[in-house]
């Protein structure tokens, strides 16, 4: 079959026009992706772990380290271990014991969860100021959970002096709103 000229014109036409109208949307597309910058996600993280007996969460501590927390579910012993990060050592512990914070009854075989989050306290002022995450721990048995802080002295970490205090109860609280029967 042969085709006309004014048929060969218009799909000539076509053809080019579809073309170039692919050109113009790929290089507007490149165009708006390499105008615009990257978006940027910022991320804290932390790292959370569970084994029968004992609970390991790390947070930040402050600009340059961060802490590790464990959990003794045996003892009810809850610590922060900070590392100097001039002598690549531990030199910052911080202690408590939770069972009394949580209510814990002598009979029951509590079972925890130990999460850190990141906290800002802008009126503290003077030497020990808060360190910038929290510790919370739950306790799945009874739904009863408190957060504590550690009393971190930034100018002993900046000197790399080792430090050691009493985690801070801040607050408690109830997660399950009636009493399950056992």
């Amino acid at each position: 079959m042969k085709l006309d000229s004014v048929t060969r014109f218009w799909m000539a036409s076509f053809a080019t026009g579809s073309v170039m109208t692919a050109l113009v949307v790929v290089g507007m597309t490149l165009g708006m992706r390499m105008s615009s910058p990257p978006a940027e996600i910022p991320v804290k993280a932390a790292v959370s772990a569970w084994a029968e007996t004992m609970c390991a969460a790390t947070g930040r501590i402050d600009e340059e380290m961060e802490g590790l927390f464990t959990l003794d579910s045996l003892t009810g012993d809850l610590q922060c271990t900070v590392l100097n990060g001039r002598t690549t050592k531990f030199a910052g512990l911080f202690r408590k014991n939770i069972l009394q914070d949580l209510g814990v009854e002598a009979t029951k075989k509590p079972e925890f969860m130990l999460l850190t989050g990141g906290a800002m306290f802008p009126g503290q002022s003077g030497n020990t100021q808060p360190a910038d995450c929290v510790v919370y721990v739950i306790d799945s048995t009874s739904g009863r959970f408190a957060v504590y802080g550690v009393p971190w002295q930034r100018t002993q970490a900046a000197r790399g002096a080792p430090q050691q205090g009493v985690l801070i109860l801040l607050d408690t609280g109830m997660a399950r709103n009636v009493m399950l029967r056992n």
